[in-house]
């Protein structure tokens, strides 16, 4: 149950669609993965030949088989909470399944309290979405930015610390970065024009495990695609 404070349903499909044909062509021939610019827009899918209309159907078939488990409410604005609340709960009774919730992302979540800071919003926020998951016995992943004091350096705890109480209330808190974002000669700038890009998940909070630990990744962001490394 995705819940997409930014993006629309289209926009989410066709990031999933693109990274299918990059899965796909690497077997054959890279060069063939789709953007999604290259699947959305009219005027370049006419100029496909048919090996790229063959393996964006490939692509679309293999999205097609665990589509009908994916749920997307989009909103702009005006989610809050307690909408997340309800469609939680209408959802459970309408499909007799709990569902794993997406939240994109957290700062955009509308807050019920029009006279409070910035800050007691988003702690009430974060509260209210731990009590969803408590109560309705579910697994819930909430994205949140980082402060603009963190961009560019290495993840840490401190990299929330504007998003209120999420360190004390997440069983589990990750964050990624750029690899070698703690070494002198590291230029954000000219990491980002990689392709792919060398990417590290950090735990940095495991109420029932380790914490410290990396997991490697490469990001191969034309095609939304993060790949984990051994």
């Amino acid at each position: 149950l995705f819940f997409s404070l930014e993006m629309s349903k289209m926009e989410l499909v066709a990031k999933s669609i693109s990274r299918h044909t990059l899965l796909q062509a690497s077997r054959d021939d890279i060069r063939l993965a789709k953007t999604v610019r290259e699947i959305t827009n009219p005027d370049i899918y006419r100029t496909y030949t048919d090996k790229d209309s063959e393996l964006l159907e490939k692509s679309i078939s293999n999205y097609e088989t665990y589509a009908n488990h994916l749920y997307y409410i989009e909103g702009v604005g005006n989610i809050t909470t307690s909408k997340i609340r309800q469609q939680v709960e209408k959802h459970i009774q309408m499909t007799g399944n709990r569902p794993v919730v997406i939240i994109d992302y957290i700062q955009i979540i509308a807050s019920e309290n029009q006279y409070g800071t910035d800050k007691q919003n988003i702690d009430k926020i974060i509260s209210e979405l731990k009590r969803i998951s408590r109560d309705n016995k579910i697994v819930l992943i909430a994205i949140s930015s980082f402060n603009r004091a963190n961009y560019g350096k290495e993840v840490s705890l401190d990299s929330f610390k504007e998003t209120g109480s999420i360190e004390y209330s997440s069983d589990l808190l990750l964050g990624l970065q750029f690899k070698g974002v703690s070494s002198k000669n590291f230029n954000q700038e000219e990491a980002k024009k990689q392709t792919p890009r060398e990417m590290e998940l950090v735990i940095l909070k495991n109420r029932n495990g380790k914490t410290g630990e990396k997991i490697q990744y490469r990001y191969y962001q034309p095609y939304n695609l993060f790949q984990e490394l051994p």
